[in-house]
């Protein structure tokens, strides 16, 4: 569903040109759910965008489906960002059927389906609330019901739950879980967190210090269903975290040793 081929992005900067990725390739097949891991700066950020089409590709090719990206955003792609991207002066169920409005949903369809959607995401008597009366965990719970909605068939990620604390983080991952598991979109997830790649994921990619690369790919064969929390104690899951580290401990040493000398 999602490839990437020999994918670079330069930015032109006043200190000279800046290459936040070279050469990165990797693919994502339909209906997987694959985590990029790396440090700060390597990039992660960027993949994500150039693969929604909001930021152009030095050199490269991104193909979505059987469809290359070029200009614009794909149709079937969905977006979730670090901080809340809802609309303050519209109630949760306005925001949620939001993107059903503006693909010409009639209205009373638009507001059935926004009302399922907040029940599906736990949040039913809520729909009237708007985003300020809504802790963290329930404006993202929102946001994560304003993007499922219309059914996209790719679902970006970036660090969606990084700002929440442990307790609402897990409940999150797990409601994502079982969401995923009746969409079956193909997701990709960006994540500083290792263990919350491991146990969300059936693939981590892990990138180098910038500009980032493909350094290795480790496939996650635990089983499923999963509960994020309980998947920690597992045996399996500590060799994961142990054979994955090594790498990436590397890159994230590298990375500090850099901006230490800046």
């Amino acid at each position: 569903m999602i490839t990437v081929e020999r994918v670079t992005r330069t930015f032109e900067t006043p200190a000279g040109d800046f290459t936040a990725v070279r050469d990165v390739s990797f693919s994502v097949a339909p209906g997987r759910f694959v985590s990029l891991v790396g440090p700060s700066g390597c990039g992660k950020t960027t993949l994500l965008g150039m693969i929604a089409g909001l930021v152009p590709l030095s050199e490269g090719r991104i193909v979505l489906g059987d469809r290359p990206v070029g200009n614009g955003v794909p149709p079937d792609i969905g977006y979730l960002f670090q901080r809340d991207a809802l609309l303050p002066w519209k109630t949760a169920r306005e925001n949620v059927a939001l993107p059903l409005a503006i693909r010409g949903t009639p209205p009373a369809e638009a507001r059935a389906r926004a009302t399922e959607w907040m029940r599906r995401v736990g949040l039913s008597g809520f729909e009237g609330y708007y985003p300020h009366q809504l802790s963290g965990g329930m404006r993202k719970r929102v946001n994560l019901a304003t993007t499922l909605i219309y059914g996209p068939a790719v679902l970006l990620m970036d660090e969606p739950f990084s700002a929440l604390d442990v307790q609402t983080r897990n409940l999150m991952e797990n409601e994502l879980l079982d969401l995923w598991a009746e969409t079956r979109n193909t997701v990709l997830f960006v994540t500083h967190d290792l263990e919350e790649a491991i146990a969300l994921s059936d693939e981590v990619v892990v990138l180098t210090a910038g500009p980032g690369r493909v350094k290795a790919s480790y496939p996650i064969p635990l089983a499923r269903p999963r509960n994020v929390v309980e998947i920690r104690f597992r045996e399996g899951f500590a060799r994961l975290y142990e054979q994955i580290w090594k790498d990436l401990r590397d890159e994230v040493q590298q990375s500090y040793a850099r901006a230490t000398r800046i």
